[in-house]
């Protein structure tokens, strides 16, 4: 039997955490420059504001409703985040972590499945005031459905658990296709022109041709919808394919050197990402385009792939690659709104090869102690406190944030304070 415990409405419920005041009144979180809603309280989706809603166009509802607003914490979510799983960690006798709020927990063995989850959950609840459904079944998949369950009927008490067949069959003859894991919108419309709507009805397709027909992802999925195991729990933590950052401007930018100071300070913060996981890259892909809901507006987006000489992960020699990208998608006359940085093709550090030109990788070595020494720098003094001149004066991942809440667990300085009578 697997579980997949799930965080409700998490972002919204670490503000809760220092605020118990907005319990059980209407809260969202919005995304970078507060731009839209990434996370909504019960009371927001009863509303009928739905996830990704850009806040301009739901601004009034919200005023309307005294519905309380806050820019995102990502320090704040990803410490509580931490320590949800720490917690998950010394409960369950194996734990895949496969989101900043949810994880996979292995109920193997387990005598009494239903008395261990709540168990579980009262201890998140009591440790960290976060509430959490679980649901449980013979594959992931299922889990997946179960937890769905739990989380919105309120029968199940935050706990649903599917094990028999015919359980399993009742709930999933009345099963959106498109709820299901791992089916998009794109694949839930084909299967739902073929006359597939229900789980159930996936469920009944021959594995062959749905892995003709869908890859091999489909051949899975219906092999886990009849309870057979594809997707085991995977605890080790998985090698990353990819790094991103992509950001939207707190204003709209059309001259190229502002653009450039964005896109430079982006390359930074990769650059330091792929340190932290002691990682080098090959390949970028530089991105810009213009904001889509501004329909009045000239559009525009495009991309670029940057193959790299060699691996690398140092500041000095990202900027000037990126910004080589994005000379060349560049255009004047439009108002950017939006540019990101995808470094693929990672490699770990012990697997580099040298170039030709640098057979001692001297030029690499000495743009890796550069980096060190910014990366002690920012870590003792707060970051951005040095970084490249080609950033500008001010980077440009500090973006506008002005609902954002005190970072209470990851900073000495904003700590809350109490006072005893």
């Amino acid at each position: 039997m697997i579980g997949l415990i799930d965080a409700n409405n998490f972002y919204v419920s670490c503000e809760r955490l220092f605020r118990p005041d907005l319990q059980a009144k209407p809260v969202v979180v919005l995304s970078n420059n507060d731009g839209c809603v990434i996370s909504r309280s019960n009371e927001i989706k009863a509303l009928g504001i739905p996830m990704a809603a850009p806040l301009f166009q739901v601004q009034d509802l919200l005023d309307q409703h005294q519905a309380s607003v806050f820019s995102s914490n990502f320090a704040l979510y990803a410490d509580l985040s931490a320590r949800v799983m720490s917690i998950l960690e010394a409960l369950a006798p194996r734990v895949e972590v496969y989101s900043i709020d949810e994880a996979f927990l292995d109920f193997s063995g387990i005598q009494d499945i239903s008395k261990t989850a709540q168990h579980i959950r009262e201890q998140i609840a009591a440790c960290l005031c976060i509430p959490t459904c679980i649901g449980i079944a013979p594959t992931k998949t299922l889990a997946k459905v179960a937890n769905h369950l739990a989380k919105k009927n309120p029968r199940y008490k935050g706990v649903c658990i599917l094990e028999k067949a015919s359980d399993i069959e009742a709930v999933l003859e009345t099963f959106p296709i498109e709820d299901i894991w791992g089916i998009g919108r794109r694949i839930a419309a084909r299967l739902k022109a073929l006359g597939i709507t229900t789980a159930e009805e996936l469920k009944q397709m021959d594995p062959r041709w749905m892995r003709q027909t869908f890859t091999v992802v489909g051949e899975r999925l219906v092999y886990e919808l009849n309870g057979i195991s594809c997707l085991h729990l995977e605890p080790e933590i998985q090698a990353l394919h990819s790094i991103q950052v992509s950001r939207s401007f707190s204003t709209p930018l059309t001259q190229f050197d502002a653009v450039r100071e964005a896109v430079a300070s982006y390359a930074t913060r990769l650059a330091g990402k792929l340190r932290q996981h002691h990682l080098k890259t090959t390949t970028l892909v530089i991105s810009v385009c213009t904001n889509r809901f501004q329909v009045r507006n000239r559009r525009y987006y495009n991309s670029i792939l940057i193959n790299l000489p060699t691996a690398l992960n140092d500041d000095s020699r990202l900027i000037a690659a990126s910004i080589q990208g994005l000379e060349a998608i560049f255009k004047t006359g439009f108002a950017y709104h939006k540019a990101g940085i995808v470094a693929l093709e990672l490699i770990p550090l012990t697997a580099i090869q040298l170039t030709l030109f640098d057979p001692k990788g001297e030029g690499s070595a000495k743009a890796q102690q550069i980096s060190r020494a910014l990366d002690k720098i920012n870590q003792r003094y707060g970051r951005g406190t040095v970084h490249m001149a080609a950033c500008g004066p001010r980077l440009s991942w500090r973006d506008k944030k002005s609902r954002k809440s005190p970072s209470y667990t990851t900073s000495w300085r904003q700590l809350p304070k109490v006072f005893a009578k």
